[in-house]
């Protein structure tokens, strides 16, 4: 391997056990507390807290069984379970710098076994890297630590649209809004009693079989390929393309076989398959986008069958009761606004793809010395 290494002046190829030397994680059972201050790792991640730590400087973790390609790093005290390798980092060498390293192999090129994931501290020690200078490995790890931040600051503004969007649904698709835009409370507006509860009195009690009409997909288009004019959608979204079609209308499409029963798709032209259900006609007017907000608020997937497969049908979707409000403007205006916060959601989201892709890229030129970084 070190003599396909372009290795750029001042580097040297090293095997990572001249870098860190493995150790292995202990059974959590007699340590585990509810009260503990330090948590107790697995290859997945935080799996409880314990008031006893295996290590308590800097070091790199990877998974020796199940998960074995989700490096993590741990500054502060930790206990890991024995699933769990952790490291002891050796001198001239940047914790946080080795922790990128990891990041960047491919660890299920090495795994060693045919059913569970499976890592040995042989192969983990034998595996060579470019090694630079300790000063450049500072400087790698503060520019990829800083991009880390980023992303993890966007994550968790993602996370808190998506439950501004969360707690907008509950109130919006239960209460709705007056003719001022403003969200309607029991303390301003009248209310009425039904069998979901208090209700507002504008509203009325529906089941969905009230509202429309649903029908199964068709078999799957033989043309199906990556390319063709129209989505073929089954019941866990897009699964290929075609030249034909069996639905020329906005609709909503509602998954119904497997673990995507009651996923929801708001379509125009496309072909459905028999995976999922879709309307085919309207009851009672309503605005197709309410529509796919309210059933999403609904969760159909509660009501999918417990025996055998999960499967939703018509019946069972039919019967679910909700409440809604009659004036079609008022529910437009619940899609408009809900429309609004997915559309934050999204621009976060492609925020989130981008700096991933940047991250991914700087990894690659700063690891490799492709890009060299100035000693501070």
């Amino acid at each position: 391997m070190s003599e396909m290494m372009q290795v750029p002046d001042g580097w040297e190829v090293k095997p990572l056990k001249d870098i860190l030397t493995i150790q292995y994680g202990k059974d959590q059972k007699e340590v585990e507390s509810e009260s503990g201050k330090y948590p107790i790792l697995g290859s997945g991640g935080v799996i409880g807290y314990t008031n006893n730590f295996l290590y308590d400087k800097p070091s790199v973790l990877i998974g020796r069984k199940g998960t074995i390609n989700n490096p993590q790093y741990m500054e502060t005290p930790f206990w890991t379970v024995d699933t769990l390798f952790y490291s002891h980092i050796k001198n001239k060498n940047v914790p946080k710098w080795v922790f990128y390293v990891f990041q960047s192999i491919n660890w299920d090129s090495y795994n060693e076994a045919s059913g569970v994931p499976s890592l040995s501290t042989a192969n983990i020690n034998r595996i060579e890297v470019l090694r630079p200078t300790v000063k450049e490995q500072e400087q790698i790890a503060k520019i990829l630590s800083t991009l880390d931040k980023n992303i993890e600051t966007t994550n968790r503004l993602i996370e808190k649209e998506k439950n501004i969007k969360k707690a907008l649904m509950q109130e919006l698709l239960t209460n709705g809004i007056d003719k001022d835009g403003h969200i309607r409370t029991r303390a301003t507006h009248a209310y009425k009693e039904s069998e979901l509860g208090l209700i507002p009195e504008e509203w009325e009690l529906v089941s969905l079989d009230d509202f429309f009409k649903l029908k199964s997909g068709d078999t799957k288009p033989e043309d199906t390929s990556d390319s063709g004019i129209y989505e073929v959608y089954g019941g866990n979204g897009i699964t290929g393309y075609s030249n034909s079609k069996n639905n020329n209308d906005e609709t909503l499409i509602i998954g119904r076989v497997g673990e995507y029963c009651g996923s929801i798709y708001l379509v125009n032209e496309c072909w459905i398959t028999d995976n999922a259900l879709y309307i085919t006609k309207k009851v009672k007017k309503f605005d197709t986008q309410y529509m796919f907000y309210l059933l999403h608020f609904l969760n159909l997937n509660k009501y999918k069958s417990e025996t055998g497969q999960p499967l939703l049908n018509q019946t069972t979707i039919g019967n679910v009761k909700t409440s809604y409000p009659k004036d079609k403007y008022e529910q437009k205006q619940i899609a408009k606004i809900l429309t609004t916060q997915d559309k934050k959601i999204e621009i976060e989201e492609t925020n989130l793809a981008k700096l991933k892709e940047l991250k991914k890229g700087l990894m690659n030129d700063l690891l490799s010395g492709k890009v060299r970084v100035k000693s501070a």
